[in-house]
């Protein structure tokens, strides 16, 4: 996992313009004892019956060296991922390994001495190999995915020269590096709060109301607190709001597990999910309102369509983990989520930009609140582009809520377990299709003016939706979904890109946060609506109809010269 981090780390800092040759520069202390160590590692692979004892010392070795360079961005991962691997390993007289996980994925025993079979009489099994990867037919431990992100961050980060001393604003650049890495990990986390506070919920009550309040705590300050979100990142400075949004959320999720264990009251379990969900929503317009500070006009939309791509693979990918980590830590997985907010912070504060701070009290805060929505409804082509877009991605909330008990209905033949392995690989589709769109798009669709990129992409979006309606089969469904993702940045893409350009940077949070409020506000009573309704009309038939709204949404807003000519 080390190895295998240091590597991806060396290939994103190069893609993001960092210096390979700053490798040269690289300085480690206590190497030697690093080299001895992975030294033993690799006479463990090659001799199978290595005894256990040069296990134990090749991991003690890494942890100290790791220890012992703790400035290192990424070395204090590394300590203590490969010190829980060698306390799990040294307490149980070998690294546990699940076998019912080993055979779910495809994985060979291991034919090792330092590796048994997992047992009721395990200790501190949360940290065994546990963690099933199908991909790759692998079984990991938690401290195995710290090592291997500690080994990520310390080449992408030595790569990159120190960003103050660059004026570069391309998406090579140190500073959206940096910014990047902070996303791609903070987003990895966000999952794992909702399905880890729902689980203890449920664990605790038996009520599928309270589970359901559990889940509406994690999603509701975005549509209550957004308008006021996005005043205070303008008063306080984006990337600063945005690093202080991080340590609160990383304090607040990581206190969770302690009340646990503590059996602290339930209610105080939600205040922290609060009080973590309000910092996303003041964090959330500040990020969009911070890329046009590291991006000149010309790489403007290729870093939102780069963000975009990167947000959705990675909340699939971080969904899919967050069910595994709870299955395995149960409410020690909030502790992996804390985990990523903070390294989230250490990346921003690596970020440089200018940025002034504003003394703000609470009724300016209302003022500037409003402000921001005021601003969207005194531009034509912002205000014009803000109710477009709201009637026409309406679609967008009937299909997320509809989509499992569709699948289940559909193609599942009301198997929920099959419905569920269905639903994951759609959403992985979306993600595909997603990611393939932000590569393509912004090199091919580059000479096609926003209104009219905007309005193709919903009209798609429309069409795919009525036709995913009515897929015949699975595979022809899971098809749609890709088209489905790549139709989705098409109006992304624009819709972020118009709100930057268009909004002053003082301004710019706070009109960020009324469009996500907007939208948030939209959508939660539709998702009530078509889901009380799906019972009766079914779940096709309404995502057939919401399909139906978006195309001719789209064919009006081409009569729309402030929405289809903007430039």
């Amino acid at each position: 996992m080390l190895a295998s981090g240091v590597a991806a780390g060396i290939i994103a800092g190069v893609a993001f313009g960092g210096d390979w040759h700053r490798l040269g520069t690289f300085g480690l202390k206590l190497w030697p004892v690093l080299v001895v160590s992975l030294g033993i590692r690799v006479i463990g692979i090659v001799f199978p019956s290595t005894p256990l004892a040069l296990y134990l010392l090749s991991l003690s070795g890494v942890a100290v060296v790791a220890a012992r360079n703790w400035q290192i961005p990424g070395a204090v991962l590394i300590a203590v991922g490969t010190l829980s691997n060698l306390v799990v390993g040294g307490v149980n007289a070998g690294m546990p390994y699940d076998v019912g996980a080993m055979t779910a994925v495809g994985a060979p025993p291991p034919n090792d001495s330092l590796h048994i079979p997992l047992t009721a009489d395990t200790r501190l099994e949360f940290l065994a190999d546990i963690i099933p990867v199908g991909p790759i037919h692998a079984v990991y431990s938690l401290g195995d995915f710290l090592v291997g992100l500690g080994g990520f961050l310390i080449p992408i980060m030595w790569l990159q020269p120190a960003a103050i001393s660059v004026n570069d604003r391309t998406v090579r650049s140190p500073n959206f590096a940096f910014f990047w890495a902070a996303q791609v990990i903070s987003r990895f986390g966000d999952p794992i709060t909702l399905v880890a506070l729902a689980y203890l919920t449920y664990r605790a009550t038996n009520s599928a109301l309270w589970t359901a309040i559990a889940v509406l705590i994690a999603t509701l300050p975005n549509a209550v607190f957004g308008f006021f979100g996005g005043a205070v990142a303008d008063a306080v400075g984006h990337r600063r709001v945005m690093l202080g949004a991080d340590i609160v959320r990383a304090a607040a999720i990581g206190i969770v597990p302690l009340l646990v264990a503590l059996n602290g009251p339930l209610v105080a379990v939600f205040a922290m999910a609060l009080l973590a969900a309000t910092c996303s929503a003041i964090f959330n317009p500040a990020r969009g309102a911070l890329i046009p500070s590291l991006l000149d006009e010309a790489h403007l939309a290729r870093g939102n369509a780069l963000v975009y791509g990167t947000d959705r693979a990675v909340e699939v990918v971080g969904g899919l983990a967050a069910g595994l980590l709870v299955a395995a830590l149960g409410t020690n997985a909030f502790l992996v989520d804390a985990g990523t907010f903070a390294l989230s912070a250490m990346l921003l504060s690596r970020v440089a930009v200018r940025e002034t701070r504003h003394r703000i009290g609470f009724a300016s805060l209302l003022a500037q609140a409003q402000e921001g929505f005021v601003i969207l409804r005194r531009s034509s082509v912002l205000w014009s582009n803000t109710v477009f877009s709201l009637v026409a991605q309406l679609s967008i909330p009937v299909v997320n809520g509809l989509m499992p008990t569709f699948l289940i209905q559909r193609f599942a033949e009301n198997d929920t377990s099959i419905g569920a392995a269905l639903f994951g690989i759609a959403e992985a589709a979306i993600a595909i299709g997603a990611v393939v769109g932000s590569v393509l798009l912004p090199r091919y669709a580059a000479g096609i003016r926003k209104g009219r990129l905007l309005v193709i992409g919903f009209a798609a979006t429309g069409v795919v939706v009525i036709a995913i309606a009515f897929a015949p089969s699975f595979p022809v469904l899971v098809a749609l979904f890709v088209i489905l993702g790549i139709a989705n940045v098409a109006f992304y893409v624009p819709n972020i890109t118009l709100l930057q350009e268009q909004t002053e940077p003082k301004a710019r949070a706070r009109v960020f946060g009324a469009r996500i409020a907007l939208v948030n506000l939209s959508w939660l009573p539709l998702i009530f609506l078509t889901g009380s309704l799906a019972d009766i009309a079914g779940p096709s038939t309404l995502i057939a109809i919401a399909g139906t709204v978006t195309v001719a949404t789209a064919l009006v807003g081409l009569r729309i010269p402030r929405v289809s000519k903007v430039v």
